[in-house]
């Protein structure tokens, strides 16, 4: 019962904070196999609730130890069936595990003997069970190095007769702006390991074995690059050739998904690994084809336009349907959005009050507004009810809390929708005004487009080339 309620609650919480969440590949899930989650985790407690709101099963949570020292905290999380696991950096620092005992600890090899035993009994009632692989949470732009003990658990269930039938299944999470409100995330699902059919093709049915299987799994769902400012250009670049290549979204889309930026960031990466084997005059046209993409959006961005936004229509008639079509919609919805906005605005902003002092991590602001946010809601609904209730009676005030968070929703969404309908109606004008920077614009894309195909195939050539000169010189 807690864990439903709670459950629910975080998705009304992610989907407040996050303007839009993708989930891709959730057909890959399982319906009926004992399953082991393994996770990226670069947003701390954000990434647990993301799992578990998705995944359509009860989900077991595994966490470091030193969140149970908390008496009140380790309490509710045991109530939720979350399994402790001291890591080893905690023990050897003194922090111990769940009973919140403190100072120098030896380092015992078999101090989650418990909590495996724990998670392999919920394995073998055909369970799910989440474990997050690289044992911390972090800012880093690539996958930490994973830990054995996701694959220890996954072989040593996989003994069990209950639980032959055990999937490791790789979920990566990416985040647009993991530290900032109304940005996008991707949940993306990768392919399963069938843990027994595994160990029968491996050569060695090692926990190191699957722990690389389950590296190289994850790492085809996450973004992973060697610095944060490649991961920053890698991405930023993306967003642009992605614009690029779009057609002109209607204004109901507020934000393409993220998965197909991440697609061509993965592209981007390979390419960039490919591109330090090519010869001169390749590399020098990637240079070119990067600085005339940032010119042609520092252009567009000069005239307030979005690069989606160049291949409007400008004739009146679409004008006219447009001006119509949202001016109705600001009509029908904004004074339920207005409703939403007074009523949610006081406990929105304590929450990011809350959340923005001292922050340590980028996944401070996100996962601290939602916790307080989340607080702060549930205070202010009660006290509105208990007031409404006071004056008008029972009935009304169900009837009030229910219209809150509907209002809320309302709220975001129209709000997205205006700031998209705003910028589109920028472009119209700015355009109207001047046609020749439309045209020069479109000529600009279509170039741009044009020769980022004649580039990649270019490269893809040069490639394999290289790689059959290479292949007749091992002959050799």
């Amino acid at each position: 019962m807690i864990y439903a309620l709670l459950r629910a609650v975080a998705g009304v919480a992610l989907r407040w904070y996050y303007r839009g969440i993708q989930i891709d590949g959730i057909d890959r899930i399982p319906r009926q196999r004992p399953l082991l989650l393994v996770v990226n985790h670069p947003n701390a407690l954000v990434d647990a609730l993301l799992v578990g709101w998705i995944v359509p099963r009860r989900v077991v949570i595994t966490a470091k130890a030193t969140l149970f020292t908390n008496r009140l905290g380790g309490w509710l999380l045991r109530r939720l069936g979350v399994v402790p696991l001291q890591r080893a950096s905690d023990v050897a620092n003194g922090t111990s595990g769940p009973n919140g005992a403190n100072g120098p600890s030896v380092l015992d090899p078999s101090r989650n003997r418990a909590s495996f035993r724990a998670v392999i009994d919920a394995l073998t009632e055909r369970g799910v069970v989440l474990i997050f692989p690289e044992g911390k949470s972090h800012d880093e732009p690539a996958l930490a190095p994973l830990k054995s003990g996701a694959a220890r658990l996954a072989l040593d269930a996989s003994e069990h007769p209950l639980a032959r039938e055990l999937a490791v299944v790789p979920i990566g999470l990416v985040f647009e702006r993991k530290d900032a409100p109304r940005t996008r995330v991707l949940v993306q699902v990768g392919e399963p390991i069938l843990v027994v059919e595994w160990r029968g093709a491996a050569a060695r049915p090692t926990p190191d074995a699957l722990t690389r299987e389950i590296d190289a799994r994850l790492r085809a769902v996450t973004l992973n690059y060697a610095t944060a400012d490649d991961a920053a250009r890698a991405v930023r670049l993306a967003a642009v050739i992605a614009a690029l290549f779009d057609e002109v979204p209607p204004i109901g889309a507020v934000g393409r998904g993220l998965s197909v930026e991440s697609g061509i960031a993965r592209r981007i990466e390979a390419l960039s690994t490919r591109l330090a084997a090519a010869d001169a005059e390749l590399r020098a046209r990637a240079d070119s084809l990067v600085r005339r993409l940032d010119a042609t959006e520092r252009v567009a961005s000069k005239h307030g336009i979005l690069l989606e936004d160049v291949g409007i229509s400008l004739d009146g008639a679409s004008g006219a349907r447009f001006v119509l079509r949202e001016g109705w919609l600001l009509m029908l919805g904004a004074p339920a959005a207005a409703w939403g906005r007074i009523n949610h605005w006081l406990p929105f902003r304590a929450a990011r009050a809350v959340a923005m002092r001292s922050v340590e991590s980028a996944a401070d602001p996100a996962m601290r507004t939602l916790v307080a946010g989340t607080a702060f809601v549930v205070l202010a609904y009660a006290v509105q009810t208990l007031i409404v209730g006071f004056i008008t009676g029972p009935v009304v005030a169900l009837a009030y809390l229910a219209s809150l968070p509907i209002a809320a929703e309302i709220n975001f969404a129209l709000s997205d929708r205006l700031r998209r309908a705003a910028q589109r109606a920028r472009a119209f004008r700015r355009f109207r005004r001047d046609p020749a920077l439309q045209r020069r614009l479109l000529r600009k894309l279509e170039q741009l487009r044009a020769d980022i195909v004649d580039f990649d195939r270019a490269l893809a050539d040069s490639v394999a080339t290289t790689d059959a000169g290479q292949r007749a010189a091992s002959v050799r």
